[in-house]
């Protein structure tokens, strides 16, 4: 006799126990009262509600902000580690790969693991838009300062898009593939990004909204200035002979933004809103918890283990040119991003009064007014208690260095690095040699035919 059960033995007991199932469930429907597991969840709300009821704007414009501030997040510590602000201490070779210049590989798990995240956040300002203005056309929009600040997230995503990639996928569909814009067409973005700002500043300036405007205007001048520097650096590829921008629509906003401040402290932060920020990495879980990036070697002084600052103002190495002291605002910098507890994240930067100045000091630099960018530069240096600067170091010289502490953590450094010809101190020889941001990543190649295949192939500027 053989052990086990045959193939009709198999049958005939599942038929005996589907037997046995029925008339117990025959007993019980004779006994118990029937209850529908079809149970509607009174807080659903579909994707057809949110077409019409503008009650849910502000919540549209709330997921909005929180995709804009993961895209940032990571783009801003991507940025920091493929230049000198932050370097590589731990254990993660793609960190490594990025500090010392190699910046254009699709393969970069970091690169690669955030595009998605900055794509959602594109695509999310390019849905919520056409919602809230449908709110507004039909007069049903009940605050429109949502309108106004959803227009920044959208200008704010699109500029940091073309400040840091070679190329973009633009998709309006959720199934259907985009085909990339095309390196040559990257100026769009901030084209695209000017065009929102614009709606949002003519509604922010109708409900007399000093904060939307400010932040608007300030967001705005970034990105007129930002496609100002891709027309002379990344358009032709090569390292400008006259770095300086003076851009006539950047230098307006600028000083408008100014006004609407009020004040050269004012800066327009996005705050931290979960431990991860909801992204692939989170820029200061990666420095605090995970220590595998820390801020880079020019701006700091090291612990015996280098992991991390050394407290207080004996971790801070860059010295300002002026008094030959270390930096107070880079002390300041390092203390909000860099010496936290492992529970602790950090927010970003977006915009600010002291971008305006900047921008300003370099148009008055590029048009030979002295004066102007005297008036300018020193008027930052005052709001880190700095004496003014009097002629020592050069004008270009104070402004670079001014940029760098000013500017730190926002996603701006490799411009600055291309454009003054100062090489990050880990790049090895044969990067930075022309200006190469960060590529279509590998996961979009895989997913979407219509990108370059293989998905091996780093952009030109990045051979």
């Amino acid at each position: 006799m053989k052990h086990g059960i045959s193939i009709g033995d198999s049958a005939r007991l599942r038929r005996r126990l589907s037997g046995a199932a029925l008339a117990v469930g025959a007993m019980t429907l004779a006994s118990c009262q029937i209850f529908s597991t079809e149970v509607k969840n009174p807080n659903a709300v579909t994707e057809d509600a949110i077409a019409t009821a503008s009650a849910a704007a502000g919540s549209l414009v709330t997921g909005l902000y929180g995709a804009v501030n993961a895209a940032g997040n990571q783009i801003t510590g991507a940025v920091g580690a493929a230049s000198d602000e932050l370097t590589w201490v731990g254990s993660r070779e793609y960190w490594n790969l990025l500090d010392v210049g190699d910046i254009g590989d699709p393969l970069n798990e970091y690169t690669d693991g955030m595009y998605p995240y900055v794509s959602q956040a594109r695509w999310m300002a390019n849905y919520v838009l056409p919602k809230l203005e449908g709110y507004d056309k039909a007069g049903s929009l009940r605050n429109r300062a949502d309108l106004a600040q959803a227009y920044f997230l959208a200008g704010t995503i699109y500029t940091m898009i073309g400040e840091s990639y070679e190329d973009f996928v633009i998709t309006s569909d959720r199934t259907a593939n985009g085909a990339p814009i095309g390196e040559a067409n990257m100026r769009v973005m901030f084209d695209s990004a000017t065009t929102y700002l614009g709606k949002g500043l003519t509604i922010a300036q109708a409900l007399n909204n000093s904060p939307l405007q400010a932040r608007i205007l300030g967001m705005r001048a970034r990105a007129r200035w930002s496609r100002a520097v891709w027309g002379s650096l990344r358009a032709p590829r090569g390292f400008p002979a006259n770095p300086l921008i003076n851009d006539a629509g950047a230098n307006a906003d600028a000083a408008a933004a100014l006004t609407a401040m009020g004040a050269n402290s004012f800066r327009y932060r996005f705050d931290v809103v979960a431990q991860n920020n909801g992204g692939w990495f989170s820029t200061g879980g990666e420095m605090n918890s995970r220590l595998e990036i820390r801020a880079g070697s020019r701006y700091v002084n090291v612990t015996t283990a280098g992991t991390r600052p050394l407290d207080g103002i004996a971790g801070i190495k860059l010295v300002d040119p002026v008094t030959g002291q270390p930096d107070p605002a880079t002390a300041k910098n390092i203390d909000e991003c860099c010496r936290l507890s492992s529970t602790v994240n950090v927010g970003w930067t977006a915009t600010s009064a002291k971008e305006m100045l900047l921008i300003l000091a370099e148009a008055g630099l590029a048009a030979g007014n002295t004066a102007e960018f005297t008036t300018r530069i020193n008027a930052l240096r005052a709001v880190d208690g700095l004496p003014a600067w009097a002629g020592s170091p050069s004008a270009q010289a104070m402004l670079s260095h001014s940029r760098a502490v000013s500017l730190f953590l926002q996603g701006r450094r490799l411009h600055d690095h291309y454009r003054f010809q100062e090489r990050a101190d880990r790049w090895v020889a044969t990067r930075g040699l022309r200006p190469c941001f960060f590529p279509i990543s590998y996961n979009e190649r895989q997913q979407n035919p219509l990108t370059p295949q293989p998905a091996q192939d780093r952009p030109a500027a990045c051979q």
